[in-house]
């Protein structure tokens, strides 16, 4: 009679386990969203500041220490690799066959449930998106 009300306990407390992490799975799909908020209005913010920054330089982008360090971005972008929420911000600036160009990713940071992979470039003011791996401009536009 002692071990059918071990087993039993034992099996209430598993069940109320497996419970409580699919409570938790809709709040960090939740957070997760608003991760991906604050990139993806990042990306639109250094899409506008290149612009600008192009207009007044000869048509040349700048990096995120140049962007804030002219003003077009704020103190949070004076760095290599700015760092929002769980998101890593990158960049790259050069000249092509095409001119300069710009290529700006936001790519989730750390453990844990993961967000989706951002990119935007100076070619177009759309975001695009990859939940699995690193963005390009050959993925889907986000919605």
């Amino acid at each position: 009679m002692l071990r059918l009300a071990l087993l039993a306990t034992a099996v209430l407390f598993c069940l109320t386990l497996v419970a409580c992490q699919n409570v938790s799975t809709p709040l960090e799909k939740t957070v997760a969203r608003a991760d991906e908020a604050v990139a993806t209005g990042a990306l639109h913010a250094i899409a506008t500041a290149q612009q600008t920054y192009s207009i007044s330089n000869n048509g040349n982008f700048a990096t995120f220490q140049q962007l804030a360090g002219g003003g077009y971005l704020d103190s949070r972008f004076n760095t290599e690799q700015p760092a929002l929420k769980d998101y890593v911000l990158t960049m790259e600036i050069g000249s092509g066959a095409d001119g300069p160009y710009f290529r700006c990713h936001a790519d989730p940071a750390g453990a844990g449930p993961q967000g989706r992979h951002f990119y935007i470039d100076s070619t177009s003011n759309y975001i695009r998106v990859n939940p699995t791996q690193p963005a390009s401009a050959s993925d889907p536009i986000t919605q």
